[in-house]
Parts: C-alpha cells; structure tokens; sequence
C-alpha cells in the first residue's frame, strides 16, 4: 500500500505522500470552508493551507475548474503572497520554482504531477476523468520539457469506488474493468484507476504513481464529499511546489 502521513497543522489535517522528494512540497488539505463573505472561498483555503505548509507568502496559482481538460502552463510568477486564477481550465502547470499549483476537489480526483524541471495538477471527476484530464496534465508537461518517464504522480483524496454509483450513462463512458454493479441496476465506478491507467497510458511508470489509500464520501467528516454533503460540503486543496534551490 501507497505510504501517506496525516497531521493536523494549524486545525486542518494534511495528508502527504511519504515519496514525495525533496524539495517538492506535495500535500492535500482535508475538509475547509471560507467565511460567507470571501469572495473566493478556494483561494481562501488555498493561502489557509499554504500557511499551515509553512509557505506562507508562496504565490500561488488556481483554476477556475470547469470538469475539462484544457491546460495552462504559468511562466510568470505571480507577486509574493498573491494568489492568481487561471482562468477555465482543469489542467496547470509550470517550470517555475517557488510557484505553487493549487486544485479543489470534494470527491473529484486531484492529480498531481512532478518532473525534475517541471510539475502539474489535474482536476478528475467523472467529466475530466472520460476526457483523460491526467494524460492532458502529462502532456502539459512534455510542452515543458518532461519527458514522461521522469514524472511522478499522486492521486490525492476521492470518492472510492465503494461509495461512486453511477447510471448508465456514465457508465457508459469507462471500460467494464474499472465497474462493478451495485444491487440496484447501477455500477460502482473507481475513478482512481481510471486516472493511473491513463497516466501509465501516457507514459508515466507504474511505480512513480502514488494514490492516497481512503474515501471521501464513507472517510468520515475529515474530508469534503459532494456526494455525501452536497453544496455544505465545503472543499479540499491539492498543492504542489518545489521549493527554489
């Protein structure tokens, strides 16, 4: 089983991954909400998280997601402590160090990608997931450079494939081998697998993928689960930098 380490910084739990090198910094917060009057609640939790990270005024960079796979490569640095959005696009990535990529999520898959002179993040749900939103993220970094036998991966917190039931028309979209039916004439989907195939499917090394080992729907008040919550079920982050040298 993938190694995760789960702490508790500044009241929020963070899960890292234990293969993680340095100086990357690769972490996923659990479950957060903003104030009702922020105006953007993600970049809220996203500089919440930062700081719990110790990387309070690190820029960092969001995405307006839209369950897609178009992707953004940052070449400019945003300020010191500036958080920036992307504009619509589920995929970002950047050769920059000191410049951090955020993704949200609350069941949806967070991808997050690292090659030596580059990294990435990818939102997943269903939608990117059909649409191969973690290949998309692989080849935004070969723009940059990677070659994709140099990457690595983590699949961060998501609903499991206990808890994801879908109808047949989202069924329809995967391949049989990642469903299972529920006994109500609906199939289990596993999401996570579907996005390691696809990073393998574009050249990324078995062993250099790292998939956080839960659910967000049936793990408990921790994490963030639309399913399980709907529109109160506040979100998570995925972040990823790498330190400058």
């Amino acid at each position: 089983m993938d190694a995760w380490r789960e702490d508790t910084l500044d009241g929020i739990p963070i899960f890292r991954p234990m293969d993680a090198p340095r100086p990357l910094v690769v972490a996923f917060s659990g479950r957060g909400s903003a104030p009702p009057d922020e105006a953007s609640p993600t970049a809220f939790l996203a500089r919440r998280v930062a700081r719990a990270l110790g990387l309070d005024g690190t820029p960092l960079v969001r995405a307006t997601q839209v369950h897609g796979t178009r992707s953004v490569a940052i070449r400019n640095s945003p300020a010191i402590g500036e958080t920036t959005d992307a504009g619509a696009c589920d995929v970002l990535a950047t050769a920059l160090s000191g410049v951090a990529l955020v993704v949200q999520t609350a069941d949806c898959v967070p991808v997050v990608l690292a090659a030596p002179t580059a990294i990435a993040t990818a939102h997943a749900g269903w939608r990117g997931t059909a649409a191969d939103a973690a290949g998309a993220a692989v080849r935004a970094l070969g723009q940059l450079g990677a070659e994709p036998g140099t990457v690595r991966a983590w699949l961060g917190p998501a609903i499991g494939s206990c808890c994801y039931e879908v109808g047949g028309e989202v069924a329809s979209q995967f391949a049989g081998e990642f469903l299972r039916p529920s006994c109500r004439g609906r199939s289990f989907l596993d999401l996570a697998a579907i996005n390691r195939a696809q990073l393998e499917a574009a050249g990324v090394a078995p062993g250099s993928i790292s998939a956080f080992p839960g659910c967000t729907r049936c793990g408990g008040e921790k994490f963030a689960s639309y399913r399980r919550d709907g529109a109160a079920a506040g979100r998570m982050i995925g972040l990823v930098v790498r330190a400058p040298g």
